[in-house]
Protein backbone atom coordinates (compact mmCIF):
# COMPACT_ATOMS: atom_id res chain seq x y z
CA UNK A 1 0.00 0.00 0.00
CA UNK A 2 1.10 3.33 -0.45
CA UNK A 3 2.36 5.37 2.06
CA UNK A 4 -1.17 7.35 2.71
CA UNK A 5 -3.25 4.19 2.86
CA UNK A 6 -1.10 2.88 5.35
CA UNK A 7 -1.39 6.05 7.85
CA UNK A 8 -5.03 5.83 7.44
CA UNK A 9 -4.57 1.81 8.26
CA UNK A 10 -3.10 2.58 11.49
CA UNK A 11 -5.60 5.11 12.22
CA UNK A 12 -7.91 2.60 12.19
CA UNK A 13 -5.76 0.09 14.17
CA UNK A 14 -5.66 2.90 16.76
CA UNK A 15 -8.88 2.66 17.88
CA UNK A 16 -7.81 0.31 20.45
CA UNK A 17 -4.59 0.16 22.09
CA UNK A 18 -1.71 -0.94 20.16
CA UNK A 19 2.36 -0.84 21.27
CA UNK A 20 4.76 0.02 18.66
CA UNK A 21 6.08 -3.86 17.56
CA UNK A 22 2.04 -4.77 17.32
CA UNK A 23 1.33 -1.95 15.06
CA UNK A 24 4.13 -2.96 12.94
CA UNK A 25 3.23 -6.35 12.71
CA UNK A 26 -0.28 -5.36 11.71
CA UNK A 27 0.99 -3.08 8.84
CA UNK A 28 4.02 -5.60 7.73
CA UNK A 29 6.48 -2.59 8.24
CA UNK A 30 9.25 -2.19 10.35
CA UNK A 31 9.11 -0.45 14.00
CA UNK A 32 11.49 2.85 12.45
CA UNK A 33 8.35 3.19 10.05
CA UNK A 34 5.79 2.98 12.55
CA UNK A 35 7.71 5.85 14.11
CA UNK A 36 7.47 7.90 11.20
CA UNK A 37 3.79 7.72 10.87
CA UNK A 38 3.41 8.17 14.62
CA UNK A 39 5.12 11.44 14.65
CA UNK A 40 2.78 12.76 11.33
CA UNK A 41 -0.04 11.85 12.93
CA UNK A 42 1.48 13.83 16.15
CA UNK A 43 1.49 16.65 13.90
CA UNK A 44 -2.27 16.26 13.04
CA UNK A 45 -5.30 17.32 15.29
CA UNK A 46 -6.80 13.18 15.80
CA UNK A 47 -6.80 12.26 18.89
CA UNK A 48 -2.88 10.63 19.65
CA UNK A 49 -2.40 9.57 23.03
CA UNK A 50 0.22 7.27 24.97
CA UNK A 51 -0.59 5.54 28.04
CA UNK A 52 1.71 2.90 29.86
CA UNK A 53 0.61 -0.34 31.75
CA UNK A 54 2.35 -3.39 32.53
CA UNK A 55 6.22 -2.03 32.00
CA UNK A 56 4.86 -1.23 27.91
CA UNK A 57 3.88 2.09 25.71
CA UNK A 58 0.78 1.93 24.36
CA UNK A 59 -0.83 4.38 21.45
CA UNK A 60 -4.50 5.14 20.80
CA UNK A 61 -6.52 7.69 18.97
CA UNK A 62 -9.19 8.89 21.76
CA UNK A 63 -11.62 11.73 20.08
CA UNK A 64 -13.45 12.18 22.90
CA UNK A 65 -13.20 13.95 26.06
CA UNK A 66 -11.77 11.40 28.67
CA UNK A 67 -13.47 10.68 31.97
CA UNK A 68 -12.26 10.33 35.44
CA UNK A 69 -11.61 6.27 35.83
CA UNK A 70 -11.42 7.32 40.03
CA UNK A 71 -14.76 7.83 41.13
CA UNK A 72 -14.77 4.82 43.10
CA UNK A 73 -11.67 5.89 45.27
CA UNK A 74 -12.93 9.33 45.10
CA UNK A 75 -16.06 8.08 47.14
CA UNK A 76 -14.00 6.28 49.95
CA UNK A 77 -12.12 9.59 50.60
CA UNK A 78 -15.22 11.96 50.87
CA UNK A 79 -16.72 8.91 53.46
CA UNK A 80 -13.31 9.50 55.56
CA UNK A 81 -13.46 13.53 55.36
CA UNK A 82 -16.87 12.88 56.75
CA UNK A 83 -16.10 11.42 59.72
CA UNK A 84 -12.80 13.37 60.96
CA UNK A 85 -13.24 16.02 63.47
CA UNK A 86 -13.85 19.66 62.55
CA UNK A 87 -12.12 20.76 65.42
CA UNK A 88 -9.63 18.93 65.56
CA UNK A 89 -5.83 20.41 64.09
CA UNK A 90 -4.33 17.37 62.85
CA UNK A 91 -7.75 16.33 60.84
CA UNK A 92 -8.23 20.00 59.40
CA UNK A 93 -4.89 19.34 58.35
CA UNK A 94 -5.93 16.12 56.84
CA UNK A 95 -9.12 17.13 55.31
CA UNK A 96 -6.83 20.10 53.48
CA UNK A 97 -4.42 16.98 52.40
CA UNK A 98 -8.23 14.61 50.95
CA UNK A 99 -9.34 17.95 49.41
CA UNK A 100 -6.07 17.96 46.84
CA UNK A 101 -6.07 14.09 46.49
CA UNK A 102 -9.56 14.08 45.19
CA UNK A 103 -9.33 17.42 43.20
CA UNK A 104 -6.21 15.38 41.21
CA UNK A 105 -8.01 12.64 41.19
CA UNK A 106 -11.01 14.08 39.25
CA UNK A 107 -9.07 16.27 36.75
CA UNK A 108 -7.45 14.91 33.55
CA UNK A 109 -4.59 15.87 31.76
CA UNK A 110 -5.24 19.04 29.60
CA UNK A 111 -1.79 18.29 27.55
CA UNK A 112 -2.07 14.52 27.26
CA UNK A 113 -6.15 15.32 25.82
CA UNK A 114 -6.36 17.52 22.52
CA UNK A 115 -10.27 19.28 22.27
CA UNK A 116 -12.63 18.85 19.60
CA UNK A 117 -10.05 16.46 17.70
CA UNK A 118 -11.49 15.73 13.80
CA UNK A 119 -12.68 12.86 12.73
CA UNK A 120 -10.48 9.76 12.14
CA UNK A 121 -12.54 9.25 8.56
CA UNK A 122 -10.05 7.39 5.86
CA UNK A 123 -12.43 9.21 3.46
CA UNK A 124 -12.19 13.05 4.67
CA UNK A 125 -9.35 14.73 2.70
CA UNK A 126 -8.50 18.48 3.93
CA UNK A 127 -7.09 20.20 1.26
CA UNK A 128 -7.07 23.92 1.82
CA UNK A 129 -4.84 24.24 -1.16
CA UNK A 130 -2.07 27.23 -1.59
CA UNK A 131 -1.74 30.40 0.36
CA UNK A 132 -3.77 28.75 3.32
CA UNK A 133 -2.94 28.73 6.95
CA UNK A 134 -1.86 25.26 7.52
CA UNK A 135 0.84 26.12 9.47
CA UNK A 136 -0.77 25.79 12.64
CA UNK A 137 0.53 23.95 15.65
CA UNK A 138 -2.30 21.91 17.26
CA UNK A 139 -0.61 22.82 21.13
CA UNK A 140 -1.68 26.86 20.53
CA UNK A 141 -4.80 25.65 18.97
CA UNK A 142 -5.82 22.88 22.11
CA UNK A 143 -4.51 25.39 24.71
CA UNK A 144 -6.74 28.36 23.82
CA UNK A 145 -9.72 25.73 23.41
CA UNK A 146 -8.53 24.27 26.96
CA UNK A 147 -8.94 27.98 27.99
CA UNK A 148 -12.21 28.34 26.57
CA UNK A 149 -13.64 25.44 27.98
CA UNK A 150 -12.51 26.39 31.53
CA UNK A 151 -13.96 30.00 30.52
CA UNK A 152 -10.48 31.47 31.69
CA UNK A 153 -8.66 34.50 30.22
CA UNK A 154 -5.63 34.08 28.14
CA UNK A 155 -2.12 36.19 27.47
CA UNK A 156 -0.94 36.28 24.08
CA UNK A 157 2.10 37.21 22.22
CA UNK A 158 0.44 38.58 19.00
CA UNK A 159 2.54 39.93 16.06
CA UNK A 160 0.33 42.66 14.21
CA UNK A 161 -0.08 42.53 10.47
CA UNK A 162 0.54 45.71 10.49
CA UNK A 163 4.28 46.03 10.70
CA UNK A 164 4.24 49.37 12.59
CA UNK A 165 1.85 47.97 15.64
CA UNK A 166 4.76 45.28 16.03
CA UNK A 167 4.58 42.51 18.37
CA UNK A 168 2.54 43.08 22.11
CA UNK A 169 0.96 40.83 24.70
CA UNK A 170 -2.54 41.13 24.69
CA UNK A 171 -4.65 40.07 27.75
CA UNK A 172 -8.03 38.74 26.05
CA UNK A 173 -10.96 36.77 26.77
CA UNK A 174 -10.94 33.72 24.27
CA UNK A 175 -15.06 32.82 23.20
CA UNK A 176 -14.16 30.47 19.77
CA UNK A 177 -11.22 29.14 17.40
CA UNK A 178 -12.60 29.37 13.96
CA UNK A 179 -11.22 29.04 10.39
CA UNK A 180 -12.96 30.73 8.10
CA UNK A 181 -11.65 31.15 4.59
CA UNK A 182 -8.74 28.87 5.02
CA UNK A 183 -7.44 30.93 7.78
CA UNK A 184 -7.90 30.15 11.45
CA UNK A 185 -8.95 33.07 13.76
CA UNK A 186 -8.77 33.61 17.77
CA UNK A 187 -12.25 35.48 18.26
CA UNK A 188 -11.73 37.21 21.64
CA UNK A 189 -13.29 40.02 23.80
CA UNK A 190 -10.23 42.27 24.42
CA UNK A 191 -10.15 45.35 27.32
CA UNK A 192 -12.24 47.75 25.28
CA UNK A 193 -15.71 45.05 24.73
CA UNK A 194 -16.97 46.97 28.11
CA UNK A 195 -17.52 50.19 25.68
CA UNK A 196 -17.73 48.79 22.25
CA UNK A 197 -19.03 44.95 22.48
CA UNK A 198 -17.07 44.13 19.54
CA UNK A 199 -15.04 41.22 19.74
CA UNK A 200 -11.63 41.16 17.76
CA UNK A 201 -10.37 38.31 15.57
CA UNK A 202 -6.97 37.42 15.90
CA UNK A 203 -4.52 35.11 13.14
CA UNK A 204 -3.60 32.22 14.86
CA UNK A 205 -0.63 31.86 12.71
CA UNK A 206 0.22 35.50 13.85
CA UNK A 207 -0.04 34.33 17.84
CA UNK A 208 3.61 33.15 19.06
CA UNK A 209 2.55 32.42 22.93
CA UNK A 210 -0.12 31.77 24.75
CA UNK A 211 -0.59 31.79 28.85
CA UNK A 212 -3.75 30.30 30.65
CA UNK A 213 -4.22 33.11 33.27
CA UNK A 214 -6.13 32.17 36.56
CA UNK A 215 -9.04 34.66 36.03
CA UNK A 216 -12.67 34.26 34.40
CA UNK A 217 -13.45 35.86 31.07
CA UNK A 218 -14.78 38.70 31.14
CA UNK A 219 -18.90 39.22 32.20
CA UNK A 220 -21.31 39.46 29.51
CA UNK A 221 -19.39 37.50 26.36
CA UNK A 222 -22.63 36.20 24.45
CA UNK A 223 -21.03 35.54 21.27
CA UNK A 224 -22.93 34.35 18.43
CA UNK A 225 -20.78 33.63 14.61
CA UNK A 226 -23.47 34.20 12.54
CA UNK A 227 -23.39 38.50 14.49
CA UNK A 228 -19.84 38.46 14.40
CA UNK A 229 -19.76 37.37 10.53
CA UNK A 230 -23.00 39.62 9.63
CA UNK A 231 -23.22 41.71 6.22
CA UNK A 232 -19.35 39.78 6.12
CA UNK A 233 -18.04 38.02 2.34
CA UNK A 234 -14.94 36.47 3.30
CA UNK A 235 -12.50 37.45 5.96
CA UNK A 236 -12.91 40.57 6.83
CA UNK A 237 -14.99 41.53 9.79
CA UNK A 238 -15.06 45.88 9.48
CA UNK A 239 -18.04 47.83 11.04
CA UNK A 240 -18.27 50.10 7.95
CA UNK A 241 -21.86 50.62 6.92
CA UNK A 242 -23.48 48.17 4.80
CA UNK A 243 -24.19 48.42 1.18
CA UNK A 244 -27.17 47.68 -0.75
CA UNK A 245 -25.64 45.58 -3.96
CA UNK A 246 -27.09 44.47 -6.78
CA UNK A 247 -25.26 42.42 -9.70
CA UNK A 248 -26.50 40.74 -13.05
CA UNK A 249 -25.19 37.25 -13.65
CA UNK A 250 -24.26 36.59 -16.89
CA UNK A 251 -23.28 32.41 -16.47
CA UNK A 252 -25.30 30.04 -15.36
CA UNK A 253 -22.46 29.06 -12.94
CA UNK A 254 -22.70 31.75 -11.15
CA UNK A 255 -26.16 31.22 -10.23
CA UNK A 256 -25.59 28.10 -9.21
CA UNK A 257 -22.67 29.68 -6.52
CA UNK A 258 -25.06 32.16 -5.32
CA UNK A 259 -28.14 28.98 -4.86
CA UNK A 260 -25.43 27.44 -2.70
CA UNK A 261 -23.61 30.37 -0.67
CA UNK A 262 -23.94 31.29 2.76
CA UNK A 263 -24.36 34.89 2.74
CA UNK A 264 -25.75 36.19 5.69
CA UNK A 265 -28.01 37.64 5.51
CA UNK A 266 -28.93 35.66 2.69
CA UNK A 267 -28.93 36.53 -0.51
CA UNK A 268 -31.85 37.45 -3.23
CA UNK A 269 -32.28 35.92 -6.46
CA UNK A 270 -35.01 37.35 -9.29
CA UNK A 271 -35.70 37.62 -12.81
CA UNK A 272 -36.08 41.18 -14.33
CA UNK A 273 -38.24 41.87 -16.77
CA UNK A 274 -35.61 40.96 -19.57
CA UNK A 275 -35.37 38.01 -17.73
CA UNK A 276 -31.85 38.78 -16.63
CA UNK A 277 -30.80 36.80 -13.63
CA UNK A 278 -29.89 39.80 -10.55
CA UNK A 279 -28.84 38.73 -7.26
CA UNK A 280 -29.20 41.78 -4.50
CA UNK A 281 -27.68 41.44 -1.11
CA UNK A 282 -26.86 44.30 2.09
CA UNK A 283 -23.15 43.81 2.84
CA UNK A 284 -19.78 45.47 3.55
CA UNK A 285 -17.50 46.51 0.91
CA UNK A 286 -14.47 44.69 1.69
CA UNK A 287 -10.96 44.34 -0.19
CA UNK A 288 -12.01 40.26 -0.85
CA UNK A 289 -15.42 41.22 -1.51
CA UNK A 290 -13.84 43.98 -4.12
CA UNK A 291 -11.03 41.77 -5.21
CA UNK A 292 -13.92 38.32 -5.66
CA UNK A 293 -15.75 41.21 -8.61
CA UNK A 294 -12.83 41.61 -10.13
CA UNK A 295 -11.94 38.00 -10.46
CA UNK A 296 -15.04 36.85 -12.24
CA UNK A 297 -15.29 39.86 -15.07
CA UNK A 298 -17.39 40.13 -17.36
CA UNK A 299 -19.31 37.36 -16.15
CA UNK A 300 -20.86 39.65 -13.78
CA UNK A 301 -21.92 43.09 -14.21
CA UNK A 302 -22.40 45.77 -11.40
CA UNK A 303 -25.96 47.26 -11.52
CA UNK A 304 -25.68 49.44 -7.85
CA UNK A 305 -24.27 51.15 -6.31
CA UNK A 306 -22.81 53.49 -8.43
CA UNK A 307 -20.10 54.28 -6.41
CA UNK A 308 -18.73 50.80 -6.65
CA UNK A 309 -19.54 50.50 -10.14
CA UNK A 310 -17.11 53.89 -10.47
CA UNK A 311 -14.61 52.35 -7.82
CA UNK A 312 -13.66 49.10 -9.78
CA UNK A 313 -13.79 50.91 -13.59
CA UNK A 314 -10.80 53.45 -11.75
CA UNK A 315 -8.99 50.07 -10.75
CA UNK A 316 -8.98 48.69 -14.05
CA UNK A 317 -7.81 51.64 -16.18
CA UNK A 318 -5.58 51.95 -13.55
CA UNK A 319 -3.93 48.40 -13.94
CA UNK A 320 -4.38 48.39 -17.83
CA UNK A 321 -2.41 51.96 -17.76
CA UNK A 322 0.46 49.72 -15.34
CA UNK A 323 0.65 46.76 -17.45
Amino acid sequence: MAGYEKINTVKELLKREMTVNQLAAAIGRGPRTVFRYLNLLRSENCGLHTKKHDGETFFVIQTEEKVSFNQAVVRQLEKIKKNMSENSSSDIKNRKLLDKLVEALQVTDPDEFKPEAITTDRDLVLDYGPFSDNKIQDVMVNKILDAIHKKLRIRITYAHTREDKGTEAIEVSPVKVIMRMDTTYLIAADETFEQQGIFKNYLVEHISNVTILAKPVAEGLLFDPAIHYKYTYGKYTTQDVPQEVTLLLKKDWLKAQFEKSHFNPPVTIRKDKNKNCLVDMKIRLTPDFKSWLMGILPDVQIVKPESLKKELKELLKKTLAEM
